[in-house]
């Protein structure tokens, strides 16, 4: 896998994860935060002079997380890997803190090719109301990777299971969760998409402090509004998109109870990920994903998932964290 050079943007304070890269042959960059309100006013001048419209590029095989304020978790390590098996990417990006040195997180380095450390701004106010929950700051932290760099950003509890190389030659692709809504999890699109620069001001726009507002209600208003085969944005339909599951109590049964074979109307080769709605499943997750004899026996499509993007040799001690990080049989 081809490495890039180590580009310092600003210096942290942490030195750790430059040397940690750097043993990887890993690019590392710095960002430093821009309060929201700022670059919310600045998305429209960029719609007006610097995006590209109806553009035949195809969309970049590049894949972006993020992970902060947290140790990278099994979980996340399990959506590296599976992004990197089944996709194929030319590059995955994870945006950290900087502060990331858990097990799981030296286990993924050799499927990562760049990280980015960025700070998130402060809490800070938008449209009046302030931004203080990660999660509303992580909205707005996706849309502006997708508009500057292009390519797929996927949460780092979506698992991947089939190539997204048939999607690729779309503007925008955006996928249904439960009959009704776009889902912000797993997004795709051009670098520079006016879609992605226009949608980004109307999320700005909308934002009142509410938990989906602006995120998952405001893309099913923008995306309704369009026509979407001029556009050039494909909204996959949900049972064969991202999000095949509900996140309500009967879709995370079947994600993670039920035989998958028993369940009509779903094929897993039609499938491209796998949500694990990890805040939803919080109270299964000890019992499934950090018990490996469940992982070993389930017929769930969450266990025959994360069977098939375990590397070879992974068995029962490699889920401890206090297990030797070097250990794991990585695939080629």
């Amino acid at each position: 896998m081809k490495r890039t050079r180590v580009v310092v943007a600003a210096v942290p304070l942490v030195v750790f994860a430059a040397v940690s890269f750097l043993a990887y042959g890993l690019s590392v960059s710095f960002r430093l935060p821009t309060p929201f309100n700022e670059n919310c006013v600045n998305w429209l001048k960029s719609c007006e002079e610097n995006c590209v419209q109806n553009s035949t590029t195809p969309i970049p095989k590049h894949v972006h997380f993020v992970s902060l304020n947290h140790p990278f978790s099994f979980m996340e390590w399990l959506a590296v890997v599976s992004a990197r098996n089944k996709i194929k990417p030319d590059k995955i990006t994870v945006y950290t803190d900087g502060l990331q040195d858990s097990c799981w997180w030296r286990r993924a380095l050799p499927y990562i090719d760049h990280q980015i450390i960025h700070t998130l701004p402060g809490a800070n106010v938008l449209n009046r109301v302030p931004i203080k929950l990660l999660p509303h700051k992580s909205d707005f932290l996706r849309l502006s990777i997708l508009y500057h760099s292009g390519g797929i950003y996927m949460d780092t509890d979506i698992l991947s299971l089939n190539s997204f190389d048939p999607l690729l030659k779309h503007q925008m692709v955006l996928a249904e969760q439960c009959h009704y809504a776009l889902n912000v999890a797993l997004m795709m699109a051009q670098k520079h998409s006016c879609l992605v620069c226009r949608f980004a001001h109307y999320s700005c726009e909308r934002f009142n402090g509410g938990w989906v507002h602006h995120s998952v209600d405001a893309l099913s208003s923008f995306i309704r509004g369009l026509d979407k085969e001029k556009e050039g944005v494909l909204v996959v339909p949900w049972k064969k998109g991202f999000f095949p599951m509900c996140w309500n109590a009967n879709g995370i049964n079947q994600l993670y109870k039920k035989h998958f074979n028993d369940i009509p109307d779903y094929n897993r080769s039609e499938i491209y990920s796998v949500h694990l709605y990890n805040n939803k499943a919080k109270n299964l997750i000890p019992k499934t994903l950090h018990n490996f004899d469940w992982i070993q026996t389930s017929t769930s499509l969450v266990g025959l998932t994360i069977r098939e993007s375990l590397p070879p040799g992974f068995s029962k001690h490699h889920l401890n964290e206090s297990s030797r990080c070097t250990d794991i049989q990585l695939p080629d």
